[in-house]
């Protein structure tokens, strides 16, 4: 997990300026982030200068039936990076993919039939490619990477900060909760050693409480509610929720598949009938930290991010601070005057997954940065090349 992260001792140039390029390959999209760092030569960590972004739908679980689509993929996204670094800096700026929760769902061979399709463009390429290069990350450096690169970029992890901050991140194959306690009970507490998770960085060891729900991100738990994972038949199957709006019905694709769904045409619809839907999928999944009862500060980002300006909790570029309350009392308004074509016709399944899926407490969700965090870009920015970015501007889904 180390060498993901940009070397402090190696002279990128003369002008002390380097570039990395990673792939974040989830399960919604692939996208492409190329860095440039500047490092001012001391033991202060780099400076994060500018970054490209740019993805491409779906993700590459959804060509698991053809692997050489998820080649394609790369190589078209990799005309972004020959267009962004300098010719002369390629063949020393490394290249690393790695796949999360959309991967982590597939079998082993599927999966590996995938990366050996995105290793091949890479080989091929005239750019740095180091060793395990193109692997699928775990659910728990997913976190831990994730709770780097946001203390990184809000300045928590200088010399001078007495304090950090969590995350949560809501991605649509799995979410991830990471922290540092403050209380040793937080540690001896918890339910298994996975929970538990040693990382040194700049001189300094962290024992961060992190943890990763596979199976638990907001389009696997859609699935879920509506009955849909795992599934059979879907090419005549009508999945039916009373989290939608009586008379709706659309198709919608997750993972490569197609599901058709639709409201109750013949039962009722509202807020209480689907809470009880979504708790059935998410109730006692989550293990709750005693220590967030108190006000700790956590960056939720991803579709936290994405519902809470759907939902006009927040502003799209701005961002805002959010009681986790606010998810289910926008849940339920939404419920109650649900229409037969709603703007957001899930976020009545959203709303309660968010609010049932997040840590108590106030969670923060940041727009645009200023200053350090200025280049924040889409759908989430991959953790300095690591996975989503704190609040970036909002994506469109496919409803």
């Amino acid at each position: 997990m180390g060498g993901l992260l940009p070397s402090l001792s190696r002279p990128a140039n003369h002008s002390r300026i380097f570039y990395s390029v990673m792939f974040d390959a989830g399960s919604t999209g692939t996208r492409i982030h190329v860095y440039t760092f500047i490092h001012g030569g001391s033991e202060e960590l780099p400076v994060l200068d500018n970054e490209m972004f740019h993805s491409i739908k779906p993700g590459l679980s959804a060509y698991a039936d053809s692997p050489e689509m998820a080649g394609h993929t790369v190589r078209m996204l990799l005309k972004v990076a020959k267009k962004t670094v300098p010719r002369l800096e390629w063949k020393r700026t490394p290249l690393f993919l790695r796949a999360t929760a959309g991967l982590r769902l597939l079998s082993a061979e599927r999966a590996r039939l995938l990366l050996e399709q995105v290793q091949h463009v890479f080989d091929e390429s005239p750019f740095l490619v180091p060793d395990d290069s193109v692997s699928i990350m775990n659910g728990t450096n997913e976190g831990i990477l994730a709770w780097i690169s946001v203390n990184y970029l809000t300045g928590h992890l200088n010399a001078h900060s007495e304090r950090t901050v969590g995350i949560l991140d809501l991605g649509g194959g799995s979410t991830q909760i990471t922290f540092l306690p403050k209380l040793r009970k937080t540690i001896e507490s918890v339910p298994v050693a996975d929970y538990v998770a040693k990382y040194d960085i700049s001189n300094s060891t962290f024992e961060l409480y992190t943890y990763s729900y596979l199976g638990n991100g907001l389009m696997a738990a859609r699935l879920a509610t509506l009955g849909a994972l795992g599934a059979e038949g879907l090419e005549w199957r009508v999945f039916k929720s009373s989290c939608l709006p009586k008379k709706f019905r659309d198709e919608w694709s997750f993972g490569g598949l197609t599901y058709r769904v639709s409201g109750d045409p013949d039962g009722l619809a509202g807020y209480k009938l689907c809470y009880q839907e979504v708790l059935k999928v998410v109730k006692g999944i989550i293990h709750q930290p005693h220590e967030l009862q108190d006000s700790n500060v956590f960056y939720a980002f991803s579709y936290y991010f994405d519902r809470a300006v759907d939902a006009g909790l927040i502003d799209g570029v701005q961002g805002g601070t959010l009681e986790v309350r606010d998810f289910k009392k926008r849940a339920k308004e939404v419920c109650n005057k649900m229409t037969k074509h709603p703007p957001h016709p899930f976020f009545p399944v959203h709303g309660h997954d968010l609010h049932h899926l997040s840590a108590q407490g106030w969670i923060r969700l940041q727009g645009e940065h200023r200053a350090a965090v200025d280049q924040e870009s889409e759908q989430r920015g991959g953790q300095l090349g690591f996975r989503r970015h704190v609040g970036s501007p909002p994506r469109p889904e496919d409803l």
